[in-house]
């Protein structure tokens, strides 16, 4: 089983995140599970969701402790949030533009400033997502944006072409 944590902050998507990431993997073949952790829904609170991926049934249920997969949609949050209970072998995505001088290897793209620019909101979640395709070799490009579509097509057809461009561009432009 492939255990994913995301963290970030109320606003920026962490929840949807998940659920796209889910959708894309279950369209890759997978059996899924996602979701959330938060306190009192406020914008700019702490926010973490759990995405676990498997060829088999998932019957594990609880809070993912070590992930093999962390993503950080927001770089300002407390550096033990994301550290904590991660394994020798866990991969990390950050949304950064900036030297975060982490005492392990990560892997960065600045999810935040092509939000901006695509959709004019810090919204990066689906940007960060194109990043991760790149570092997740099971879920393709092909499977994100479909489950993109799946999700955000009919509630926000406006929102969907700018995600997929910045998820485009974040794939493009990710540093391991």
């Amino acid at each position: 089983m492939i255990s994913i944590r995301i963290h970030g902050r109320g606003g920026q998507g962490v929840k949807k995140a998940a659920q796209i990431l889910a959708r894309a993997a279950y369209l890759a073949g997978y059996k899924t599970q996602d979701f959330a952790l938060y306190g009192a829904e406020r914008r700019g609170a702490p926010v973490t969701s759990f995405v676990r991926i498997d060829k088999n049934s998932i019957n594990t249920r609880g809070y993912v402790w070590n992930p093999d997969y962390i993503i950080v949609l927001d770089d300002t949050l407390e550096l033990s949030c994301h550290l904590e209970g991660r394994k020798k072998i866990t991969k990390e995505l950050v949304n950064t533009n900036k030297d975060l001088k982490l005492p392990v290897h990560y892997c960065h793209v600045d999810a935040t400033g092509i939000a901006v620019k695509e959709l004019g909101k810090n919204i990066p979640n689906i940007a960060l997502l194109g990043a991760f395709v790149k570092i997740f070799e099971p879920i393709t490009f092909e499977h994100l944006e479909k489950a993109v579509e799946i999700e955000l097509g009919k509630k926000h057809p406006e929102a969907l072409q700018k995600n997929l461009k910045a998820a485009k561009e974040c794939h493009d432009k990710v540093i391991c």
